[in-house]
């Protein structure tokens, strides 16, 4: 009677297991249906600034990123003049420079580079990767490996506006 009933228990509890695996499979099956469909239905998220900043060079209130602390940038559209301030393009899709420029020579110059990235509909991604300090600086240059800060993108008339995200 002992070997009967340890048959039985066997027996139930194989046809026990596969039923819960079939079960388990079948959701998983339908799972990865229902997440091919929706990501087949879902266009990429596009930057809706992305074009205008990496076309083009901006003067800005301040060098971007130099101050990790900075909450804001604002950036207005650089036409080819003498000037002197600070200057910023996001140039080959990846990288963006950040720079102090002016007509003479005499001048204490500091530059940033680094890489960034756009992501969401009006977010970009920063990382300063150096700082190099020229003319008049007796300074070494810095060599960083910042973390991304996120800024959201907005527009202003003629401007556009960084906001760092808190």
């Amino acid at each position: 009677m002992t070997h009967k009933y340890l048959r039985f228990i066997t027996v139930t509890l194989v046809f026990i297991l596969s039923i819960l695996f079939s079960s388990y499979h079948k959701k998983a099956s339908q799972s990865k249906i229902a997440e091919n469909i929706s990501l087949e239905n879902m266009e990429p998220i596009e930057n809706m600034f992305k074009d205008e900043l990496e076309n083009g060079t901006w003067i800005t209130n301040k060098i971007l990123g130099l101050d990790p602390n900075s909450k804001q940038y604002v950036l207005t559209k650089f036409i080819e003049q003498k000037f002197a301030g600070n200057l910023t393009s996001f140039s080959n899709k990846l990288n963006f420079s950040s720079r102090y420029v002016a007509p003479c020579g005499n001048d204490n110059f500091t530059t940033i580079i680094g890489k960034h990235n756009f992501i969401d509909q009006n977010k970009i991604s920063i990382s300063v990767d150096s700082v190099i300090y020229s003319g008049a600086w007796k300074r070494p240059n810095e060599f960083r490996e910042s973390e991304n800060i996120i800024f959201v993108i907005s527009k202003i008339s003629d401007s556009i506006i960084l906001t760092k995200q808190i």
